[in-house]
């Protein structure tokens, strides 16, 4: 009899900790949408982008920018991501080892009113695989009906873009 009743408080208490490790804290981000960039799927501008299976961070291909002259690039786009009071955060790995010129991550939240929130990042070293992280914020009331991603490239040549995430965090 106390064997079982040892048993049963132990199966409860590694039930309440499982719960509870899966729950996410207060300001905790969770994915909405993610990039692999194994392909072109989902890729918004198809002329100046192509899919490179031999020169990726993960070794699954990446996304290869090419422009002859400054360009704004549109990569990703969500509609309707929906939460409000939210931080929304594009994370990407940038690498431009063949850009003359500089490369910038921006976002663009674009609400039914026709408002918009613009956000930019640019790529600070030139050839290595650089972690990049662009944000926007959606205040309480505002409805967001699309977010995007574009790469700007003031100058010439070749970068690329792998692993890209779309995450929200909400607002305290």
């Amino acid at each position: 009899m106390k064997i079982t009743r040892f048993l049963a408080i132990g199966a409860l208490v590694l039930l309440v900790t499982a719960v509870g490790c899966n729950k996410k804290g207060p300001g905790a981000q969770s994915d909405i949408e993610y990039f692999a960039c194994d392909s072109m799927e989902k890729v918004v501008t198809t002329d100046t982008v192509a899919f490179d299976q031999g020169f990726s961070d993960d070794g699954k291909g990446s996304l290869k920018v090419t422009v002859e002259q400054p360009s704004t690039v549109q990569l990703f786009e969500v509609p309707a991501p929906g939460a409000e009071n939210a931080k929304y955060i594009f994370k990407a790995k940038v690498n431009m080892k063949d850009l003359l010129g500089d490369a910038s991550l921006q976002m663009i939240i674009r609400f039914k009113n026709g408002g918009e929130v613009n956000a930019y990042q640019t790529v600070k070293s030139p050839g290595a695989w650089t972690p990049m992280e662009v944000f926007g914020i959606v205040q309480k009331g505002q409805k967001p009906d699309m977010v995007r991603l574009n790469l700007l490239v003031s100058g010439t040549g070749t970068c690329w873009v792998d692993d890209v995430h779309l995450v929200q965090q909400p607002l305290q």
